[in-house]
């Protein structure tokens, strides 16, 4: 057995050794010279050489994003009504390139290494490109799905998040900007607008375009919105109480004593009464559409005051005696713990801003610039003005101002090279870019009727628009809009001043009949008849003549108020998500919640969101049935589908002791869900409310489960 032995082991290495027959082993593959690079994000910036350097200091988007590159300053234009970004040189005057965009873009913003971002608030989508040369298109790198009608943007100081504020879907959504997935969202109040965070980033601050608020959202890590807390803009005015008799003229100076001047208060300088005591008048704020952060950390945000009038009847909405909008600034401190909105007096605001819609401060001068929409013109405001915790700085925001400048129509952006000096300020209706100084001292300045105003004629930039509105829609557009005269009002009101965006306010107006909710306008003219709380006119035609009277305008022609008409009927609501192309799902970052590619993708974060998804669908359609069961009689009313009516006037025994009408007509149920306060009084701040309050005088809900409650409101909230 031992000799056996080694014998075996011979066979055993003569099996395995190689015949001289059989061909050499191949060596062992060599590694290759290179290993493939893996291909890059889908939203990475891919372009070679210098990316455009963002001149924002406070990281804010606008309508107009500055940046630099190669020693040019470069403006990326947001153009809504072409639904395209264009590339302007601001030092050579010359528009470079346009680039077609998958939707309608609100805002744009350039991220810390040089991709644009841009709003598309008709898609809910974030559409993220990358200039390849300063005179060519932009190419597109991804589309991000956020919530409905994005619109404004900002990114927190380390450049690493983007913040989004959707209007139509109430949120802040937050991203990391490295890749653009989504961190972050939080529900906030209606009609969320422009956005800024605090210097420190650790806030950011939003304003509301109705409802009177400014939301102090936390930021928690990566720039996630973890909560938020509400301040309010609302103001009081010192009115001293009006005579009936003949207007006043003014006492002269007395060298002994204070001056006994009558203020000013009319646009053409009349003087309207004698200096008697004054009465303290609450205001509401609205028109929050604007935030600019200044150096210090305090946040300035134009608005307008409004008096609705009194809960009695008679003032607010039809009053020649009130001038029910006026200008302010509300001031937040850096800290964000209040707004501050000091008293004012009526005649000090009358010839600022009824429809501010941007704002940016230089940082060297400390100049704040406000884009004045129906004015067609930016004021100049002293930044350093009262801020909370501070000592107060005598005189009042009409004291600050520095000066005008007469812009394009349509002014809705503007955005300051610090560097410069400057400023560059989009006209929407006019499709034209101005430049303009951004400096204590202008330069040379005439003295106009409202104030010192700069002189000569300024640069302008004319955008090569491949699409635009019609005639007639374009004419509309400019008449809704029109702010300062008194061919709407009296007072100087515009259309868009009770109807920003062709919806509603959020305010309650005394009228003579008494309290009214202002009624949203957007996809709800055709197919509601007969028009007003009372149904009172049976064609839209009278019901704008009926409302020119009752605002003691000088009112409008018949071809100007089918361009209105037009206009308004030319809006579409925001998508609630993006319907997609093949190419587009292509360059989709993450597919909406529920989708198959997010599922797919990762579906660890899609299941959740999409049982989510499931769970309020499913809410919905019971809350459908609850709306057409007999037992609740809904539909008893509101008949057919969500637009259309009755057409009849009921008394759900609504009316109060202030009211000269006991019967309503039954209003159009479409975007219920987004034009709280509800009733034709606004008693009602929620529709859970509204649906909890009515019973027996408006259906029947007393019956209902709360389940069944929370159903049928949110099947009203899907309208």
């Amino acid at each position: 057995m031992r000799a056996a032995a080694p014998t075996a082991l011979a066979l055993l290495a003569l099996a395995c050794a190689p015949s001289p027959r059989d061909p050499a082993p191949a060596p062992p593959p060599s590694p290759p010279a290179a290993a493939e690079a893996p291909p890059p994000p889908l939203c990475a910036r891919r372009a070679a050489g210098t990316a455009p350097a963002p001149l924002d200091a406070t990281h804010a988007g606008s309508g107009v994003a500055l940046a630099e590159l190669g020693g040019r300053t470069l403006a990326f234009v947001a153009d809504e009504d072409d639904a395209a970004l264009h590339t302007v040189d601001i030092d050579a005057r010359a528009a470079l390139a346009r680039t077609p965009l998958a939707g309608r873009p609100a805002q744009v913003i350039v991220l810390g290494d040089g991709r644009v971002v841009a709003s598309l608030r008709d898609r809910a989508l974030l559409e993220v490109l990358e200039p390849v040369g300063p005179a060519a298109p932009l190419e597109r790198r991804c589309l991000v799905p956020v919530a409905s009608e994005p619109v404004g943007l900002a990114m927190t100081p380390d450049r690493a998040t983007l913040l989004v504020a959707s209007r139509w879907g109430h949120a802040l959504t937050s991203l990391a900007t490295a890749d653009l997935r989504r961190t972050g969202e939080l529900p906030l109040a209606r009609d969320p607008s422009a956005v800024v965070a605090s210097s420190d980033g650790r806030r950011a601050f939003v304003s509301h375009a109705v409802g009177g608020r400014i939301s102090v959202v936390t930021l928690g890590e990566g720039g996630a919105p973890t909560g938020a807390r509400e301040l309010s803009t609302d103001g009081v005015e010192r009115r001293a109480p009006r005579s009936t008799s003949k207007l006043a003229k003014p006492f002269p100076r007395s060298s002994s004593g204070p001056s006994r001047k009558v203020p000013f208060d009319f646009e053409d300088g009349t003087p309207f009464l004698m200096r008697r005591p004054t009465v303290n008048v609450d205001r509401r704020g609205s028109q929050g559409f604007a935030l600019a952060r200044a150096a210090s950390g305090a946040v300035f945000a134009p608005i307008a005051l409004v008096d609705p009038g009194p809960a009695t009847g008679g003032g607010g909405y039809g009053s020649a005696l009130v001038h029910t909008v006026i200008e302010h600034i509300a001031v937040v401190d850096a800290m964000g713990e209040r707004a501050d909105v000091p008293p004012v007096s009526a005649h000090l605001g009358l010839r600022g801003c009824r429809l501010p819609r941007a704002a940016a401060i230089e940082p060297g001068d400390e100049v704040l610039l406000v884009a004045c929409l129906g004015h067609d013109e930016v004021i100049a405001y002293d930044a350093r003005a009262q801020i909370p915790g501070k000592p107060p700085r005598p005189g009042s925001v009409r004291d600050r101002e520095l000066f005008r400048a007469r812009v394009g129509a349509g002014p809705t952006a503007i955005a300051v090279d610090g560097a410069r000096r400057r400023a560059v300020v989009f006209s929407r209706f006019d499709g034209a870019l101005t430049i303009l100084p951004a400096a204590r001292d202008p330069g040379p300045t005439a003295i106009g009727a409202v104030g010192k105003e700069l002189a000569g004629e300024l640069p302008v930039i004319t955008l090569p628009r491949a699409s635009r509105l019609d005639e007639q829609g374009a004419e509309g557009q400019r008449l809704f809009h029109a702010a300062g005269g008194r061919r709407v009002a009296f007072d100087g009101r515009a259309c868009a001043s009770c109807h920003p965006d062709g919806r509603d306010d959020a305010l309650t107006w005394s009228t003579p009949e008494g309290p009214r909710q202002t009624p949203m306008l957007m996809g709800r003219l055709d197919g509601t008849a007969p028009y007003g709380w009372e149904g009172g006119k049976k064609d839209l035609a009278s019901h704008f003549a009926r409302t020119m009277s009752r605002l003691a305008g000088t009112g409008l022609g018949a071809k100007e108020r089918d361009a209105i008409f037009a206009y308004l009927r030319g809006m579409d609501p925001p998508a609630e998500a993006a319907v997609l192309t093949a190419e587009e799902r292509a360059a989709l970052v993450a597919a909406p919640a529920g989708a198959a590619e997010a599922a797919a993708a990762e579906p660890a974060a899609a299941e959740p969101a999409a049982a989510a998804a499931g769970a309020r669908a499913a809410l919905a359609a019971r809350g459908e049935e609850v709306f057409h069961a007999s037992e609740a009689g809904c539909s008893s009313c509101h008949v057919g589908d969500e637009l259309t009516t009755d057409g009849a006037r009921h008394d759900v025994r609504s009316a109060t002791r202030f009211e000269t009408e006991r019967s309503f007509e039954t209003p159009s149920l479409r975007f219920v869900g987004r034009s709280a306060p509800y009733y034709h009084d606004g008693r009602y701040p929620t529709l859970l409310a509204l649906v909890e309050g009515v019973d027996g005088s408006m259906g029947h809900t007393a019956h209902l489960s709360a389940g069944d409650r929370r159903a049928l409101v949110a099947y009203l909230e899907s309208l």
